[in-house]
Parts: C-alpha cells; structure tokens; sequence
C-alpha cells in the first residue's frame, strides 16, 4: 500500500527552498512531499507508468505480448536531479484488453489516486488500440467515476524516425555500470527483452521511452524558472 507523506509544513517548505534555489540558481527543487510504502517502507519522490502494445517484429515473424510498466524514482538514494529508478511492477499479455486490465491493477497497486501525480496517465503510443482503450474507459467510467480512466500519452520524442534507437540508449545509460541509475530488481520479463533485444520490442520501448521522459522533465521536481523561452526587454 503506498502512503502520501509530507513535510509538517509543505507551503512554507516549498515556498523556502524556492527561495533558496532562485539566490543559488539552481532550476528546480524538491517538493514537500513523497510516497511510502508501507510493506517495505522504501520513499519514492514519484511514481509513473509506462505501456507497450503487442506488436509483431518485422522481419522474424515473431509476435511479442505487450508490456506494462511501473517505476519509481527512490528517495533517500541519491536526490535532486540525480535520484535513481527502480521498477516497482510488470505485466505482459498478447491481448490488448487484458493488457490495459493488468496495467490498471497494478496501477492500483502502486498508489493511483493517493495523489494526482501518481500515473495520471500511462506514456506509450495512443493509437494501434485507440478504440479498445475508449471503449474500456467507457465501461470503466460508468462503473467508477471519469478519474478512473486509463490515459495513454505519447513519450518525448515518439515521433522520431529512430525512436528505438533513442528509447535504447537510454536504457544502456541507466544501466550500465558507471552511470547505474536504474534498477531492475526482480523484473524479469524486461531483463530477458533486453538481452534477446529484438528491434521494435514493446516492452524495451515502454521502459525506455518512461526513462527518456523521467530524464529530460524530471517530473518528481518543481521548476524555479519559467518553462518557455522569454523575450529580453531590450530585445
């Protein structure tokens, strides 16, 4: 069960280290909260999901399940900008409905609705299955309530013709040896796609395109400075 904590008072406490980090001028800073889970105990500053669809791999015939992801960023192991990953929770299937029902479990699992940060939306591509996910939401929102909708957003940079190639060198960035930054714990399943590494593969697209997003939006952190390119007065 994950947990809401934060600092006894989050306003002042947000408001101070803003303060701090414009004097200092350092962009972003941490926010006054986080979340815990209460088996373990283990902090996360944030917690995202990340979704891959069944696809068939040109050129081998093969056809791969899809892959869903769930990764947190660990707090207390390095923080700010540096703070490393580690993957909470998968689940493959070859069928794309029971593919987004397996996501929407652990999704549950790991703390969706405790606060609005918590996998708003799963990162992935909206389109191969665009009228299966409308019309689980339609289904899932009559039971439940329109917050419950399972939201597919594109990653940074999806649209680019080398997207895998970009999805898989930061992959190996964050796993190798002297720049480690992400742990794969017992996740198995994307330890295997990674070391048969198959072009395309849904699962190494999923996991790399959540990485590429956590590492150019850093989105467990507040920015101290505006988010769009402004015009000098002098101009």
């Amino acid at each position: 069960m994950i947990e809401l904590c934060s600092d006894p008072y989050p306003e002042m406490t947000i408001q101070a280290r803003r303060d701090f980090a414009i004097i200092t001028k350092t962009p972003t800073v941490e926010r006054p909260y986080w979340f815990r889970d209460t088996g373990t105990g283990r902090e996360y500053h944030g917690i995202y999901g990340a979704i891959g669809w069944p696809q068939k791999i040109v050129g081998t015939g093969d056809e791969l399940p899809g892959y869903g992801v769930v990764v947190g960023v660990l707090k207390g192991k390095g923080e700010g900008e540096e703070a490393p990953f580690a993957v909470l929770a998968e689940t493959e299937d070859k069928a794309p409905e029971i593919l987004i029902q397996k996501c929407v479990t652990i999704r549950q699992q790991w703390g969706f609705g405790v606060h609005h940060s918590i996998m708003p939306v799963f990162y992935g591509d909206y389109r191969p299955f665009e009228l299966i996910v409308a019309d689980f939401n339609s289904r899932m929102v009559e039971r439940t309530n329109e917050r419950m909708a399972f939201v597919v957003s594109p990653p940074d940079d999806f649209e680019q013709g080398n997207v895998f190639d970009i999805y898989m060198g930061r992959l190996r960035a964050v796993l190798s040896t002297d720049t480690k930054r992400l742990y794969l714990n017992n996740a198995e399943v994307i330890k295997n796609r990674i070391l048969a590494f198959q072009r395309d593969d849904p699962a190494i697209m999923a996991l790399g395109g959540l990485v590429h997003v956590l590492l150019l939006r850093q989105p467990w952190l507040d920015q101290t400075t505006p988010a769009v390119w402004q015009l000098p007065e002098d101009f």
